[in-house]
This record gives C-alpha cells, structure tokens and sequence, in this order.
C-alpha cells in the first residue's frame, strides 16, 4: 500500500469492528425509522418496509403467550416472508420485562417486539425500554383494547371464568359472592397470584366490597393454590368442586377432551388484554414494525380466535363457543396502565387478605 498511514488506519478500524461487532440497524432508532414512513402511502409503506426487513433478514418476538398459541400465526407470516428468520422465545411475563429492563440498561438489545403481562407495563414505560408506535392495523382494534398513544396494543384478551366439575356441582354459579355460601365450605379454590382479578372486583364492586368478598372467602374455608391450568385440573379430576378466577381457556381445553366440568362467566365478564409493544431499540426495526402490523392482522389474530378461547381485539372474526356465547355481555376490560401503577399496591393489599 502506497500511504502506510491509510493502511494503518483500515486494519485499525477492521480490528474495532471484529472486536465490538454491531448491528447496522442501530443507525437510527425505531422512532427515526417510524418518522421516515411518514408521508408514504399504505403501498408505498409496506413495500418500504418489506424491503427493508428483507435485507435485515430476522426478527425476535419474546413474549408470556405459550409459542403453541403464536406458531399457527408465525407458520404464515413465515412462508409469506421467507427470507426473514424468526425467533420466537415464550417467557414469563415479569421475569421477560425484567430481563428486557436489565439488558437495556446494560447496552444489549436483542428482542424486536415484546409482549409481557399487562401488571409490567408502567416499568417498562418508566424505565424507557419502549416507545410508542401506532400500527396501521390498530384503527381496527377496540377502543378498549389499545392505548390511542400508541404504548401499547392488545391482540386478545383472556376472560376470567368460574369452572366445576359437574359430579360435584349441578350448576357453576353465576356471581363470585354466591361462594359465600357455606354449601361451598372447603370444597372451592381462588389463586394466590390473581392480582389483575382482584384488581377488576375492586373497580367494579369497590375497594371494601371486594376485601369483603375475599375476606368471606377465606372464613368459608376456600383453597389457595397457583395456577389457572393447575386448579382447572384439580377441578376435572374431582379434587374440588369449582375453581374462581381461571381462564377461559383452560375451560375450553378440558372440556374439548371431554372432561366432566361446567362453567361460567360472572357479568361483567372480566377481560385481562394480552398486548405487545414497541422497544425503543429494536436491532431490526423494520422487520420489527412487519411483524408488529402482522400480528394485528385479521389473518393472524383469526388463528389465535378460532384455536382459543380468547377475545379477539377485531370485530367480526369466527370464535369458538365459548366465546361466541359472551355476545350481549357486559365487559369489564382491565385497564392496562392503571392496574399496572397499582400493582404493587394490589398485591399487598390481596396477599395480606389471604393471609387471615
């Protein structure tokens, strides 16, 4: 080489970027990529931003939805999009918002699109690990189930349900005082855990009347245990007559097995939303912002609508039974920020009632 300086200065620059290799993507954030879709027509915007994720070449959802529930989603937009690789990693909700707050802070961005429980959203907001992002797809998401900044977005919701097992019960009743009751003595169970639950009977009944109901709970000799899935099987097999606060997805899945139980849904029906949101610092960010859209698609959210007992966040999709048997019933859809700035508050409030 001619000018020893100029070779000198190339080796140097090729042994930085061996040893601290980056990702080009970082170049701009997803906010300077979501401005510079601005203006762009909606074909003009997705064919901008297919290209771009092309030829960024993955992308990485991390989310507490089970991956059984998001594979039939992800096989479409796979074959749709196959020079995009996708990662999918199923964690749960506090401990991926945990992690995702950790490794911000610590300079490391792996994940695209996040997808954690509703009760981790305000750390998330406050810690700076997202951003606000409005998908053309969400003009078409209830009111209820989105935030009109763009904080976040819901796909589905889960609806808390009361289940029994039929040889011990002749119905599921229909409100959550009638456990009260002493014919349900130490034959019923709630969750330990259920903070978004007793958060809903709080909005909805008030704070007193719902310390009241758990209260009675405990002096009719309920069972605490842990787990919708868990004590909705408890139920089938006959270990306790009903189980409170479980989802209506377990219902479904026991009784398309056959299992002997019965259920109902307490109106208002209670409705968590199940959301992702948007990283600050997406290391793909145009294939985070594809399959973000994607998701909210009736293409997608039909597959989560017709596998699941769920709600989805579009009108006019084809639902199982148990869902479609919700129509005319009043909802109670948890508010996501709310209920996540009083989290801690909730759960003090709801371990110390079952702990007399």
């Amino acid at each position: 080489m001619n000018n020893p300086k100029s070779f000198f200065s190339a080796l140097l620059s090729a042994l930085i970027m061996f040893a601290f290799p980056f990702d080009l993507s970082f170049a701009a954030s997803i906010d300077d990529v979501i401005t510079s879709l601005k203006g762009l027509s909606a074909k003009e915007r997705l064919a901008r931003v297919e290209t771009e994720a092309r030829k960024e070449g993955r992308v990485h959802w991390a989310s507490s939805t089970p991956q059984a529930w998001a594979e039939p989603a992800l096989q479409i937009f796979r074959k749709r999009y196959p020079m995009i690789q996708v990662e999918y990693r199923s964690q749960s909700g506090r401990v991926l918002a945990d992690r995702v707050i950790r490794e911000y802070r610590g300079g490391k961005y792996e994940i695209d699109v996040v997808g954690t429980s509703i009760v981790t959203f305000a750390g998330m907001k406050d810690a700076g690990v997202i951003t606000r992002y409005l998908s053309p797809e969400a003009a078409q998401i209830r009111p209820n189930i989105k935030d009109p900044e763009g904080w976040w977005v819901g796909y589905f919701g889960d609806i808390q349900a009361i289940i029994c097992n039929k040889n011990r019960a002749a119905t599921a009743p229909n409100a959550w005082k009638d456990f009260l009751d002493p014919k349900w003595k130490e034959i019923f169970s709630i969750d330990d855990t259920r903070y978004e639950w007793f958060y809903a009977l709080q909005k909805i009944y008030g704070p007193e009347e719902a310390s009241r109901l758990i209260t009675g709970f405990k002096q009719n000799g309920v069972v605490v245990r842990r787990g919708s899935t868990l004590r909705s099987q408890f139920v089938a097999a006959g270990e306790e007559s009903c189980a409170l606060g479980v989802y209506l997805g377990n219902v479904h899945l026991l009784l398309a097995k056959g299992a002997p139980v019965i259920y109902s849904v307490p109106e208002p029906a209670i409705m968590v939303p199940v959301i992702n949101m948007m990283p600050k610092l997406p290391p793909h960010p145009y294939a985070a912002i594809l399959l973000y859209d994607f998701i909210l698609t009736p293409e997608a959210m039909g597959q989560y609508a017709r596998a699941n007992a769920v709600v989805p966040a579009r009108e006019g999709l084809s639902v199982i039974k148990e869902v479609a048997e919700l129509q005319g019933k009043r909802f109670h859809v948890i508010d996501v920020e709310a209920s996540s700035r009083d989290y801690e508050k909730t759960a003090k409030e709801y371990t110390s009632l079952l702990r007399k």
